[in-house]
């Protein structure tokens, strides 16, 4: 859909590097969608998201058990192989227990660009930030909690760049952010028309892109793209109009959308944390700035997180919110192995989805290799041509 999408989607190091000489300006990686990054764009840094490459670990399964999530260990392998020697920071939410474990495992174990600043025992400028998040997000001390744990990031990037983190700052990232998120809606949105605008392979490319260059060059882009489409009318292949829901979703496992797609079906809405659950609700500009982004933060609708009632209806609640207008004809659940939150959840959508809304699924769980996502063609071949009738 855009050539700098497919730069970003393709050779993601080589522009953050680029990006990185050309303004002179410090790149963050950061784990998790849930995690604070509007507050590093405030500070004029660009958080880049950390992901893997699929390949054959060669150091951190001396580190990491083999029976965790296998994404998970792609990126702290591909840490401790240099490919993220560009970063000047690392966040580390405390999302699921693999990803909490990130902050000792990167802290020990991939080179830092600049030594510890230590008084007293603390580091002052730390490479490796831990956002504390809360594992209940809608009790009643949550907020207040959370807007402490990112006061104190705020406090650390302040101290470690050296400059101040303004209210006015933070709304300028808010703006930006918005932004963004109004023309990734716009984008689906255009993909609720049979056959869609887009196809889901290009939107994912555009939302990946997203968490990986400046959101306000990003959006500007993105609109560029959107007019000329709307203009010239064109649209995707058509195909069984397919719901994706999954784990963490990068170039590496992708490729089941276009798999997908070349079986018949048409991608047309999603649940991915590179996907709707990233952009989808908007940050509030009536609020403090502080706690608007704290509030995004604990809106992510992530599998990981609990409620105060005994089933977390609020993943329903996005899945209902996110299919609403497609005319999805069936549901595919695409689950990384050793994803404990995605495959807890799993059976209880399964069940609604075909309950509520009458709709098919299929389960497959991937191992986050790109051969083990061409090894799923037969079975989504079938579900496709069974739905397809």
């Amino acid at each position: 859909m855009n050539e700098i999408f497919a730069q970003y989607c393709n050779n993601r190091h080589d522009m953050a590097r680029k990006w990185k000489q050309e303004t002179g300006k410090k790149v963050y990686g950061y784990f998790c969608c849930m995690s604070p990054e509007e507050i590093l764009f405030a500070a004029d840094i660009l958080p880049v998201r950390i992901t893997g490459t699929g390949e054959p670990l060669q150091k951190a399964d001396l580190h990491v058990p083999p029976n965790s999530c296998p994404f998970a260990r792609s990126c702290l392998d591909a840490g401790m192989q240099g490919h993220y020697d560009y970063l000047d920071g690392v966040v580390v939410p405390n999302s699921c227990d693999i990803i909490f474990s990130m902050e000792y495992l990167w802290k020990t174990l991939v080179k830092r660009p600049n030594p510890p600043s230590m008084v007293g025992g603390i580091d002052l400028k730390p490479y490796v930030h831990y956002i504390n998040y809360p594992e209940k997000i809608n009790s009643r001390g949550v907020l207040p909690f959370y807007k402490e744990v990112l006061s104190i990031f705020k406090q650390e990037l302040e101290r470690g760049n050296n400059r101040l983190i303004t209210d006015e700052d933070m709304s300028r990232a808010i703006t930006a952010y918005n932004d963004d998120k109004f023309q990734l809606k716009r984008l689906y949105e255009m993909r609720k028309t049979d056959p869609p605008a887009v196809s889901g392979f290009e939107a994912w490319q555009a939302v990946y892109a997203s968490i990986l260059m400046p959101k306000d060059q990003h959006a500007a882009l993105l609109k560029e793209s959107l007019d000329e489409i709307e203009k010239t009318g064109r649209k995707a292949e058509e195909g069984v109009r397919i719901y994706l829901s999954g784990s963490a979703m990068d170039r590496v496992n992708a490729d089941i959308i276009k798999v997908i797609e070349e079986c018949g079906g048409q991608v047309v809405t999603d649940d991915l944390c590179v996907g709707t659950r990233s952009f989808w609700y908007p940050i509030s500009t009536e609020l403090p700035p502080l706690e608007a982004i704290a509030r995004r933060s604990l809106g992510t609708a992530c599998p990981r997180s609990t409620v105060k009632e005994r089933i977390p209806e609020n993943r329903w609640a996005h899945i209902v919110n996110t299919i609403k207008g497609y005319d999805v004809e069936g549901a595919i659940f695409y689950v990384l192995k050793c994803c404990d939150a995605r495959l807890g959840e799993y059976p209880h959508l399964r069940d609604k989805i075909k309950e509520e809304m009458g709709l098919p699924s299929l389960f497959l769980e991937g191992d986050y290799t790109a051969e083990g996502v061409e090894q799923m063609r037969g079975r989504v071949e079938a579900f496709i041509e069974m739905i397809g009738g």
